[in-house]
């Protein structure tokens, strides 16, 4: 797990990462500026608006900060379709909250930005009590198979994806903390 570890980190150096993830978004407001506003049916626009996000590479800020966001053209209410990039209105990018709130990746702390105790702590603290109790928590719960091990979040989501690239594999687990579609 360590080598694996070290490759995640090393890919939150890569500008392509970032631009995958960012791609990733792109489609996911095509789908949700498709289905129309949820308040009236009218059609969508973009909406954007700039995020100054912790975590990110200087390389990658062109893909990091902007957060992709719509507004309906009759309501004028808002709508900020889900992301991969931003974890709600979470000031880290998900990529490290997910990365430095896991234990089997927090020996190897290469390329992860510096996090406070206190940080981590209340990041664990939402991970084992708080997130397993959300619908999307208690889905991938079933998805997840079972192991001898206790069940800890995000671990478990990080050992249990394979991809054939490791940059796939991160943007497929942080596709799945988004639920089912």
């Amino acid at each position: 797990m360590k080598e694996t570890s070290a490759v995640c980190h090393a890919l939150l150096q890569t500008p392509a990462f970032f631009a995958l993830l960012r791609r990733i978004d792109e489609d996911l407001m095509k789908v949700a500026r498709d289905r129309g506003c949820c308040h009236c049916g009218s059609v969508l626009h973009s909406a954007n608006y700039p995020r100054k996000p912790r975590g990110c590479p200087p390389a990658a800020h062109p893909d990091c900060n902007t957060r992709l966001s719509l507004c309906c053209a009759g309501c004028r209410k808002r709508m900020t379709p889900d992301s991969v990039r931003f974890l709600g209105r979470r000031v880290w990018l998900a990529i490290v909250l997910v990365l430095r709130s896991s234990r089997a990746t927090g020996a190897c702390l290469d390329g992860l930005p510096a996090i406070s105790w206190a940080t981590l702590k209340r990041w664990r603290q939402w991970w084992t009590e708080t997130f397993p109790k959300t619908p999307v928590g208690r889905w991938l719960r079933g998805l997840i198979p079972p192991t001898p091990e206790p069940f800890i979040y995000p671990d478990c989501l990080l050992q249990s994806v394979e991809h054939d690239s490791e940059d796939e594999r991160l943007a497929a687990v942080l596709l799945l903390l988004l639920g089912p579609a």
